[in-house]
């Protein structure tokens, strides 16, 4: 039904189909190509824009070269930040890996070929900026997060 990578046409599904103020998303399922950029621009795009408590499903997250990068590399990172709660005093405040997503994150699950991300408290941002929700350059590439890096 379209691609996943492309920013404009997540924004188009969402602000033209299925945006409602009275009826926030609780569930966001991705059923797509298994492919690790696209799973990464899902959580990307739809996380901040889940109710709180709310969840989001990637699932097709299995061994495969197309998939890998998902697992070996934007898995650790925001697992990273999920546990994230600063530097130590008197050392460089580096930030978590993901600063977009990491105030949003109740808990993660991941069991055999899929992981469920769950949302915090904080209110979901149904109007957040395009440009923050693009997969980061670091997203796919553990060793560009110096905070992830250095520990």
């Amino acid at each position: 039904c379209g691609d996943a990578n492309d920013i404009t046409f997540l924004n188009t599904t969402w602000t033209e189909k299925m945006y409602s103020p009275d009826k926030p998303l609780k569930i966001v399922i991705d059923d797509g190509a298994h492919v690790s950029a696209q799973m990464v621009q899902t959580v990307f795009f739809w996380f901040p824009r889940i109710e709180p408590r709310g969840f989001l499903i990637v699932e097709d997250i299995q061994p495969i070269p197309e998939a890998n990068t998902f697992r070996t590399q934007f898995l650790p990172q925001i697992m990273f930040d999920l546990h994230y709660c600063g530097q130590p005093k008197g050392v460089e405040e580096e930030g978590p890996c993901f600063p977009t997503l990491q105030p949003l994150l109740a808990s993660i699950h991941c069991e055999m070929h899929i992981c469920i991300f769950e949302r915090n408290d904080m209110p979901s941002y149904p109007n957040f900026d395009l440009n923050q929700s693009k997969s980061p350059p670091n997203a796919l590439d553990r060793n560009k997060c110096p905070a992830f890096h250095n520990h």
